[in-house]
């Protein structure tokens, strides 16, 4: 999923995903392998229904999240110049318990 010539399912290799919604800003830190994305994201129109669309505040990067449940939603990233490529495509749920970070 990060822009490789190699898909992922070929290396095996999973990408995680840390997201942290705070009040003026929403971090993630994507990594897979060795190659690690940390990009800050701004909301650039008004929240319609249960999908949010928001661009990299100083990357290339867009994503769009839709609303699952109040501990999982679905989250594609996806660079705004090459819509071929995806850097993250799936389900993002909330850790809970002792050792939850999100």
């Amino acid at each position: 999923m990060i822009p490789s010539m190699v898909q992922p399912y070929e290396t095996g290799d999973g990408t995680t995903v840390i997201w942290k919604a705070g009040p003026k800003e929403i971090k993630s830190h994507f990594k897979r392998g060795k190659q690690e994305f940390s990009l800050v994201w701004i909301l650039e129109s008004e929240v319609l229904c249960d999908r949010i669309k928001l661009t990299a505040k100083d990357a290339d990067w867009e994503c769009e999240i839709q609303a699952m449940t109040k501990d999982r939603f679905h989250l594609h990233v996806q660079p705004k110049s090459d819509k071929s490529k995806i850097l993250y495509s799936g389900v993002v749920t909330k850790k809970t318990g002792l050792f939850s970070f999100l």
